[in-house]
């Protein structure tokens, strides 16, 4: 590749914010370079295999990709092309409680609600309640991303007429409006325990990221045919198609900027690239503290997003499986386990301290591609997800991940064993059938990805975050905008959009084509 090849745009990371911000761009004849540090693109859409097995990383299941759905269409615009998306059925989600309590998450929103209703039959007013705050929640996030979107010297109006719908939705978090809504704390529980798609336990998530995440569900779940690198390969070409390249092991170093503005990239191996835009998806926190000239770090600007907390981290434990997996429990849909009624005190602080975390999620993405062949020995996969306090792995930050010290593996192993005992105890008819597992943890994550403290989306999902403007795409400095989830909401939904909207602040004409 020629350093001194023109580019239209530069975007930093393949996750999906960078590989939608390209295409889009793309669909208007930019030529965009974008420069991805593993190797290979798509981030947490990637997939890895092991003895004939293979899964996903980030991906579990995606609302909006039905036939009609507003995320699909504008995928499919993105990569000109149709995407083959799997229906998980009338269930996408089961939580498990204590004392043999089950809910099924069911579609559409009225099987929901039947399903609520017939499980806590006293409620039904405060269940109606909760959907409708749902509705205007996800309202209140649209009119905050209109405004976000605005210029700055004319979203004065705008925000006086929308001010009390944001500070209503966005302001309060999950737990405040439960609260105010619902009078049966099994009732809070079951509902807003799906908070680990987002990261943020409900005493300190928005109620906006709650009700987007859960409006996102309410026509069902879908998965990609294939499984998740469906989407860096079909949107890699259509970058391509206009002139565009997709590089990976291509590290960025640097931001190249030249009397304050930003006009090009240097990479890890030396190379430097310019563009007029420089568009980085890497995430808000790292690109200040990774890319930023250290010059350039002392603005407001730079303060406030270093002021936002990194989001949860994770360990996954990845099964490999040979039988009938359905026969013995497995499902399409996936399964959500507390060990108590506190749902929201999910995160497992010390595997030392603690035999089990207090709330995992199962998944079979095996089941869920009618792609998969499991072939004659009938191999199908599983993944155990447990979020985690990165306290308990920051002793190791330092260390590389192809040579982690003694102390790390030992605890490592621990988890793994812990993990392992639990999926056990909930499908004893699955455990003979494990005849591989690997774990991962955040530092497996922060090598990977480059997120700080393995927070695999993003940053804090507090009021404070939506409603700050230092998340913009646009930034203060010319040259430079932001892309992906930090700029708009977590998920594979959220980036996409993220990516889709601050490409659209180089070309208007993008946003006609935004959810259409």
């Amino acid at each position: 590749m020629n350093a001194n090849e023109r580019w239209d745009a530069i975007v930093v990371g393949s996750g999906m914010g960078g590989l939608a911000c390209a295409a889009a761009l793309a669909r208007f004849g930019r030529r965009v370079l974008v420069l991805e540090r593993h190797y290979v693109a798509g981030g947490l859409t990637h997939t890895f295999s092991r003895q004939g097995f293979t899964w996903d990383v980030g991906v579990h299941y995606l609302g909006q990709f039905g036939p009609h759905g507003a995320t699909r269409r504008t995928f499919e615009w993105l990569a000109g092309a149709p995407i083959e998306m799997a229906s998980m059925g009338p269930v996408y989600d089961t939580v498990h409680f204590p004392d043999g309590f089950e809910f099924a998450y069911a579609r559409p929103v009225e099987a929901l609600r039947r399903n609520l209703v017939e499980a806590f039959p006293a409620h039904a007013h405060e269940i109606d309640a909760w959907l409708a705050a749902i509705r205007s929640g996800v309202q209140a996030v649209r009119s905050l991303q209109v405004l976000r979107m605005m210029p700055r010297g004319m979203a004065a109006p705008y925000r006086w007429w929308k001010q009390h719908e944001i500070d209503r939705w966005v302001g309060r978090t999950t737990q405040q409006v439960a609260d105010e809504i619902l009078s049966d704390p099994r009732l809070r529980a079951v509902l807003t325990a799906q908070w680990a798609d987002y990261g943020g336990a409900p005493a300190n998530a928005s109620f906006a990221m709650h009700a987007q995440l859960a409006s996102h569900y309410l026509g069902g779940a879908w998965y990609p045919v294939g499984g998740a690198a469906s989407f860096a390969n079909a949107l890699v070409p259509a970058i391509e198609s206009a002139g565009g390249s997709v590089r990976t092991s291509a590290g960025v170093e640097r931001l190249v900027v030249d009397e304050g503005r930003v006009v090009g990239v240097r990479t890890e191996s030396g190379e430097t690239f310019r563009a007029p835009h420089v568009f980085s998806g890497i995430g808000a926190r790292e690109t200040v503290t990774r890319l930023l000239p250290e010059s350039m770090r002392g603005s407001q600007w730079v303060g406030e997003i270093l002021s936002f907390r990194p989001n949860v981290a994770h360990v996954c434990l990845y099964l490999g499986l040979e039988g009938d997996i359905h026969a013995h429990g497995a499902t399409k849909s996936n399964h959500w386990f507390f060990q108590d009624w506190e749902a929201a005190a999910g995160i497992w602080a010390d595997a030392f301290e603690e035999a089990e975390p207090k709330g995992i999620f199962v998944s079979f993405p095996s089941l869920k591609d009618p792609a998969h062949d499991p072939g004659a020995r009938r191999k199908h996969t599983a993944e155990v997800v447990a979020l985690v306090e990165w306290d308990a792995f920051a002793a190791w930050a330092q260390s590389h991940h192809e040579s982690r010290p003694g102390e790390y593996e030992s605890y490592k192993d621990v988890l793994e064993r812990h993990l392992l005992a639990m999926f056990g105890r909930l499908f004893p008819g699955l455990a003979p059938l494990v005849v591989y597992h690997e774990l991962s943890t955040p530092l497996s994550t922060v090598a990977f990805t480059g997120h700080a403290q393995g927070a695999f989306y993003g940053l804090e999902v507090t009021p404070r975050r939506f409603l700050s403007r230092s998340l913009d795409a646009a930034t203060p400095i010319p040259g430079l905008r932001l892309t992906g989830q930090d700029t708009l909401t977590p998920g594979v939904a959220g980036a996409m959009f993220g990516g889709v909207l601050s490409a659209a602040g180089v070309e208007p004409l993008i946003f006609r084509h935004v959810g259409g």
